[in-house]
């Protein structure tokens, strides 16, 4: 198998809306075309692809694209599906709406009398007339295969053919997740060598998604893969994503597969350890403890929060307490608007008085200026002018007490959690404005991710 694979379609450019641009430099003969075009995708790992777009040189393709993109227009918003008159054709469609151009160059390597010209892209989607077998199938990045890889045992190589068991244990199994059924796997090919003696067997991970109703939709079939690579990431305590999926469409008409190849761009992370293998021996496990109800409904902010947590990894312990503190801070403001298990989140942000706010501003305010007596005389003017900015500070209870009933408010025992929420803040406080604590706080991060993967887990299972 090779890693770089090539989709070879006929595109067209619509050249017509943007006659006024190129006018004055190409003259009036310009009309939509059809072009022969090639995409070129690596099958096993991410990177970005190639669009190679074959024109005749008269076409001055190349410095129109430079043109269009000098004046503030989309050069993929250009390509269309083929021109054609025939009924029962339907070309493939190039889909660069969620595309980002990486680059554009021209190329002297002509090919068929064509002159080349090659843009750069970090993903595509093609809808596709044929039919693929299966529901959804999400081609896994590398940071999952070593966990994968103790969820199988090969067996070894037999002299003869009766007693060659290549894969002797398989505990991987359909688990049901929300409508659809999953399940994780490799697929095993042999290497493409010249060798007569020596054979290279290679691995690639995928995701499998099965639909019983047939219901779900291409987008409804993506959301759901892309749910279950965030809970892969959140279990195993590392990046994992897909690059490359082949959905079932059902909902347009004369296409059947939607394929999608992307760039994705994170780090390679070989470590074995995370938090929740202690509480769930597997990943299936895992994914059967998730209330798909209560998923989907906080999934907005897990989306942002856990590849923050992620990235708590790769960077210095100063970076990773602002993430993690900031992290609290977000699921606190969260859960201020968006009720959880059906109970609303309040915090108390003032004390109560015996008296209405106006006389217990007025004390307040009383009481700050008999300090005056003992302030020194050059700074009394100062200190009576900002002793008013004080009375709303002094009737606040301050951020400790929202923490503190943001953990009971999510049943969570602060005692479970070695923070002192006042040292916390402290030590926030001043990294932010530039003084570095002078304690050491990598416990006290130990004990922030602990808090907010429990946090998570509050907003994902049962």
């Amino acid at each position: 198998m090779k890693d770089y694979f090539r989709d070879d379609i006929t595109i067209s450019l619509d050249i017509e809306p943007h006659k006024d641009v190129l006018r004055e430099t190409f003259g009036e003969a310009l009309s939509n075309s059809n072009y022969d075009s090639r995409l070129i995708y690596n099958q096993r790992n991410p990177e970005y692809l190639q669009l190679t777009i074959y024109y005749n040189q008269s076409d001055y393709l190349f410095e129109k694209f430079e043109l269009l993109k000098k004046n503030g227009i989309s050069i993929l918003s250009l390509i269309k599906p083929k021109i054609t008159t025939r009924q029962w054709e339907y070309p493939d469609i190039l889909d660069f709406s969620q595309s980002t151009i990486i680059d554009i160059q021209e190329s002297h390597y002509w090919e068929h009398n064509k002159k080349p010209v090659i843009i750069t892209v970090d993903n595509a989607t093609i809808l596709v007339n044929g039919s693929y077998v299966g529901d959804g199938r999400f081609q896994l990045t590398k940071n999952v295969f070593q966990h994968l890889d103790e969820y199988i045992t090969y067996g070894g190589l037999g002299r003869h053919r009766w007693d060659d068991k290549f894969i002797e244990k398989d505990v991987n199994r359909k688990t049901t997740f929300g409508p659809i059924n999953f399940i994780l796997s490799f697929e095993h090919f042999y290497e493409q060598t010249y060798s007569k003696q020596n054979i290279n067997i290679l691995r690639d991970a995928y995701l499998t998604l099965s639909d019983g109703t047939k219901r779900l939709t291409d987008n409804e079939l993506i959301q759901i893969g892309k749910s279950l690579c965030l809970l892969m990431s959140f279990y195993w305590n590392k990046p994992i994503d897909f690059f490359i999926a082949n959905i079932r469409v059902n909902n347009i008409k004369n296409y059947k597969t939607r394929k999608i190849l992307k760039y994705s761009d994170h780090f390679i992370d070989d470590s074995q350890d995370f938090l929740l293998k202690k509480k769930f021996k597997t990943f299936y496990d895992f994914a059967e403890s998730v209330d798909y109800g209560k998923f989907s409904a906080n999934s907005d902010i897990l989306s942002e929060i856990i590849p923050r947590i992620l990235k708590t990894k790769n960077v210095d312990e100063i970076s990773s307490f602002m993430v993690l503190y900031n992290i609290i801070e977000k699921i606190r403001n969260y859960f201020l608007t968006t009720p959880f298990d059906g109970k609303q989140f309040t915090i108390k942000e003032e004390f109560d008085f015996k008296v209405s706010k106006k006389k217990t501003n007025q004390f307040i305010k009383n009481k700050i200026k008999e300090i005056r007596e003992i302030v020194a005389d050059a700074d009394v003017e100062g200190f009576e002018n900002k002793a008013s900015d004080k009375v709303t500070f002094i009737r606040k209870t301050g951020l400790k007490d929202q923490f503190d009933s943001l953990l009971t408010y999510l049943e969570l025992e602060p005692k479970s959690y070695d923070i002192d929420f006042v040292s916390l803040i402290r030590i926030r406080n001043n990294i932010y404005h530039g003084k570095l604590p002078e304690e050491n706080i990598e416990p006290l991060i130990t004990q922030m991710i602990n808090l907010v993967n429990d946090m998570i887990l509050k907003m994902t299972i049962n």
